[in-house]
Parts: structure tokens; sequence; C-alpha cells
């Protein structure tokens, strides 16, 4: 049952308050919207006995209704047939919040770094409230309700009011909050709905529902890119050093490590892991080098000339595009170098310091390949309504193509928005955190919905309290089920051909009672 609340004023230092009876009952409305606003309004009249409390209702005091504190943030003073009026509309003292400054995270800010990318700023959902409420000079504080144990990237920590900070938050997290006062309630979904006892059926405690479908913002394609490979990744990934090869001979193996035997070689199985990879060679001269003759996957690159007069290393690309995978190398000592006098020494075959890389690999990468994974999401009414493309998304965060694809899968917004507005004419209150059984034969809903806007008027005046519902996808499937088997069979008229004088869709006919379909594919 409806309860009858006494509203209070109180002044803004607090050490004053008294009830407020001379106002226009029909004008008292409260008004709430999920994640957004929470407002009473109302319209007072002066007496010759309230002049004191009319004129106290001056912006920044205070109206409490059921428990909860109002800031008076506007009032609006009229003179109307010989009364004085005052409308007023106060916001709920939670959005006060707005008046904290969240300041940007500086620490996370640098000069002269040499990765002049913005990094984004992996948080849970704790750690980004904690943020938003540290050192706030206005004694809010928050609880959590339910387990919230995903991290998200955030773009940008701070510079923002406290309020606009909570909201993106949940845009981010998908949580829902609700303030008792000061103490903001953050909730997952699941914590903040209860069922209600009460059942909305047509023609007993409502008297009219809308249902608007909009595919204004309907999208059937969708491509996403997970983290992007960086510099090490790619360039220069896996040097291959001189313990790194196989030998066949006998080489020394200290200092330069190099052989003096014609026919000895060593050889190498490298593994290519992102594919148009680039091989180079760093070859080792000397002044007693002789020819050596590369391999690559057992084809001969032609032979090098390992002689200098002083020691050096000349950069050598044996290969360029090698494919995704297994290749190999193999480095066999042809020979002298001819009309070299090598005195009393004999020729070498020289394949470097202990410490050298030999052998480097870089991949040349270029559009998707860049990234570690990608992946593209068709909605299954990909043909039923044609290709309309959602903007591409880019997650760092993600390494994989199950996931990347789980992420696509639900941000495209692929199913026709529906909004869904009724009243209620009960004696039960209905709450911000209800979900309601909604039944309404004429156009065929029957279909648990939650709440997200409200508006109550005074439980004196015979209002009916007017609902909005939640108009996500996993809310209100059936109506968009029927919404689609309407088009459906307005296509398939089509394909038959029709005239029009002769056919018009008895929308009402096409509903059914059906309840707890999911997509629909037929």
């Amino acid at each position: 049952m409806r309860i009858l609340e006494n509203l209070i004023f109180m002044n803004r230092e607090g050490t004053f308050s008294e009830i407020v009876n001379d106002f226009d009952f029909g004008s008292f409305k409260y008004e709430y919207e999920q994640n957004n606003e929470r407002s009473i309004s109302l319209t007072a009249y002066k007496t010759n006995v309230n002049a004191d409390i009319f004129d106290s209702l001056i912006n920044e005091n205070y109206l409490i209704w059921k428990g909860q504190k109002y800031v008076i943030k506007s009032t609006e003073l009229k003179y109307e047939e010989g009364v004085i009026l005052n409308e007023i509309e106060a916001k709920h003292i939670s959005m006060e919040f707005q008046n904290h400054y969240v300041p940007k995270d500086l620490d996370d800010e640098s000069l002269n770094d040499e990765d002049e990318t913005e990094a984004k700023i992996s948080m849970k959902v704790k750690e980004y409230l904690d943020f938003a409420f540290k050192n706030n000079k206005l004694n809010f504080d928050y609880k959590l309700h339910g387990k919230f144990n995903e991290s998200k990237y955030i773009e940008q920590l701070g510079d923002k009011n406290g309020l606009e900070h909570l909201i993106e938050g949940a845009e981010y997290f998908g949580y829902i909050f609700f303030a008792n006062n000061k103490t903001f309630h953050i909730y997952t979904p699941d914590n903040f709905y209860k069922k209600s006892d009460e059942i909305l059926v047509y023609k007993y405690n409502n008297s009219s529902v809308s249902a608007k479908t909009i595919t204004t913002e309907l999208r059937t394609y969708i491509q996403g890119y997970g983290k992007k490979k960086s510099k090490s990744e790619t360039k220069n990934y896996k040097p291959i050093k001189p313990k790194d090869f196989s030998y066949s001979g006998n080489f020394n193996k200290e200092g330069t490590w190099s052989t003096e035997h014609i026919g000895d070689s060593f050889y190498k199985t490298f593994d290519c892991k992102w594919g148009n990879e680039t091989l180079t060679w760093n070859l080792k001269k000397g002044p007693k080098g002789g020819i050596i003759e590369v391999f690559i996957d057992d084809k001969s690159k032609g032979t090098f000339d390992c002689y200098s007069a002083h020691a050096s290393t000349q950069k050598v690309i044996l290969a360029k595009g090698l494919s995704k995978g297994k290749h190999s190398f193999r480095g066999v000592f042809k020979s002298k170098k001819p009309g070299i006098d090598y005195k009393k020494s004999n020729p070498v075959m020289y394949v470097g310091t202990s410490k050298s890389s030999v052998l480097n690999l870089t991949a040349v990468l270029k559009g998707k390949d860049i990234y570690h994974v990608y992946a593209e999401y068709k909605s299954p009414y990909y043909k039923q309504y044609g290709k309309s493309e959602a903007p591409t998304i880019y997650d760092d965060n993600i390494t994989n193509q199950s996931e990347l694809k789980k992420k696509l899968k639900e941000t495209l917004d692929d199913i026709p928005t529906i909004e869904v507005a009724t009243n209620y004419l009960g004696l039960e209150s209905i709450h911000e955190n209800n979900t309601i059984r909604f039944i309404h034969k004429p156009i065929g809903f029957n279909t648990d919905l939650k709440v997200v806007k409200l508006t109550e008027y005074h439980p004196l005046v015979s209002q009916p309290i007017e609902v909005e519902f939640s108009n996500a996808q996993k809310d209100i499937i059936q109506m968009q089920s029927q919404f689609n088997r309407r088009l459906r069979k307005v296509n398939n008229l089509m394909k038959k051909g029709f005239k029009t004088s002769d056919y018009s869709l008895n929308v009402l006919e096409e509903y059914n009672e059906t309840v707890g379909s999911v997509l629909i594919d037929e």
C-alpha cells in the first residue's frame, strides 16, 4: 500500500525543519531516471499563516521526502488571481556530487617519454570509484553490491566532476547506482532489481500503453581489432646467437666462433612468428676470412666473402617475405678467397662473437596484420535488414579472436529499439528497482520488464504512476521478436507480389502470448 508521507522543509544549516502543508498536491511530482536524475517538483502557495515557511523556500535549502534530501535548485515566484505562488524544483542531494571535481591523474602524465602514445588505464570498479571519491570534501561515499571482477580500459581518468565520473563508469562497467542521500549504492543489474508482486494487466491496473519501435541506430555488421603489435614483438624480435646454432665439424667456440676446415657448416631452424618476415644476417669479416655459401630452406642464396683487412660486420638481407612457420638457415665453408695471401694462417669461416646476434627476424606488417587479432561479426538479421556497418572497435586488452568476437556481438546494436511506457492505476507501490510482469493481451505482451524511469504523484492525488521500461534486448526480446515476425510477413508478401489496395497488415493478428523467445531465425 502507498504510505502517506509528509513533505519537510529544512534550512541549509540543518538547524530548523518544519512540515510543509500549503502546496498544491496536484502539482507534486517525483521523477526518477536510472543512472541519471532524481527530483521532486511542486507549487507552494502563500497564506496568512505560512509566511515564514513560504519565504524560506529558496534556492539551496532542503526539502525532505520519504527520508531523502532534495536541494532546491529552481524557484519561480508568481502572482495569480490574488495568490502568491512558488514553483519549486529540487534535485536529490546525490546530484551535489557534481560539485566535487575529479582532477586528472598527473602521475600518469610524462614529458619526453619514448612512448608518446596515450596509454589507456586498466581498472576494476573499486579502483575507478576510489579515484573519484578520494579527497571529496562533501562527505559522499559509496558501497558495492554484487561481484565486479572485470577490468576495463579507461580512455581518460579524471578532469570531470564527480557525477560525470560516476555516470561514465556506469557505461564502462554496466553498474546501476542509486543513492541513499549521500551514500551511492553501486549494484550489478542482478543485485539491483527485485521482482515485484504486482502485475500490470490491461484494464485491471493500467489503461494505456505505448511501444515505439525505432531502427535509426540499428546496425548489422561490425569489425574489430585487438591489441596492436609492438616494435619489440616484431623488430629483431628473436635474435639468434652463435650458441643457438647446430654445428657440423670442428669449430672454435671461444672469442669469435669460427672454423678453419673447409666443408664445416652451422645450421639453425627458426620460426617466423607473424609472416612476411625479413631475415637479416650479421656477416662477420676479418683478415683470415674465406668464402661461405648460405642456404635458406635448402636453397642456395649464393656465396659471401668473409674477408676484410680489419675486423668488421656487414649486414646482409638474406630473405624477405618469409611465410609464417618453420624455416632453416645453413652456412657452409666453401674455400679461401682467391688472391688473398693468408701467409702462415689458414682461411677461416667466422660465425660471430659469443654475445653477438648472427641472425635477426623483423616482420614487415601492414593493415590487419599489425594487430594480434582481427574479427568481424554479422548479425543474424544481416539479410533481413541489409548491411549497416557500426563503428570499428579497437581494444588493446584483447589478444584472442573468441574474446574479440564476443565483444563485437555484445557491442552491436542489431535489434530495433523498443521504448515501452505505461501507467499504473493500482494501490501498491512501484519502486525504482522493480521487475514487473506486464500483460497486455490486445497487443500481445506477456513478459517481465525492468523499470528505468518513474514518475510518481502525491499519494493524496488519484494520479496513476507513469512507468517506462528498459529497452535492452534481453528485457523485451519478445516484443522485438514480434516486430521481426511482422517484418518477415511483409517481406514474404513482397516476394510473392501483391496489390497494396488488396492488402492491409493487421498488426494485432501478428501478436501472440509466447513468452521467453530469444533471437528468432526462421
